[in-house]
């Protein structure tokens, strides 16, 4: 730990900025299967893509800006889209110029631990470069995420994202 790390006012403690952030591996529909059953039911996945069972999902990134950080904390989690904008994430997976195209509908498939529901929350999935995850932005509702979104967390609220699955 850096000496110079800011102490948290909740807590007293200094939040690291290069703590693991919170990553879901794959949407909870397809996590909770054994290999046997992927294997059965013909899931085909990757670290970023994955279709079953006649459903689509996308991995994505949800930034949180943070009360004194220059970047985002972001919770890696998986969107579910329809077969079209799935068809269109692969058409633009390579280009460029993927984050020209408007933002696509989407809804989380992954329920965050201290959270109201997440699987099912309305997204938008905005693409953003063929070396980065696309990103999931809670538009305005009265979910905790899009206020966190919109006017940031504290690094202890950070640090507790983290401490979820360490």
């Amino acid at each position: 730990m850096n000496r110079d790390e800011p102490r948290c006012a909740q807590c007293g403690e200094a939040h690291p900025r290069d703590e693991l952030e919170l990553a879901f591996r794959r949407p909870d529909v397809i996590a909770v299967l054994t290999e046997t059953q992927r294997f059965g039911q013909r899931v085909r996945e990757t670290d970023d893509l994955c279709e079953y069972a006649g459903e689509f999902f996308v991995r994505a990134v949800l930034p949180l800006p943070v009360e004194g950080w220059d970047e985002p904390y972001c919770i890696g989690l998986w969107v579910k889209v329809d077969r079209r904008t799935f068809d269109r994430v692969l058409e633009l997976w390579d280009d460029p110029a993927q984050s020209d195209e408007p933002p696509f509908d989407a809804v989380i498939s992954n329920e965050i631990p201290t959270l109201p529901q997440t699987v099912g929350l309305r997204v938008h999935l905005q693409l953003t470069a063929p070396t980065s995850r696309p990103y999931a932005l809670v538009p305005a509702c009265a979910h905790p995420l899009h206020r966190e979104q919109s006017a940031g967390i504290t690094a202890h609220r950070a640090s507790e994202y983290s401490s979820l699955f360490a």
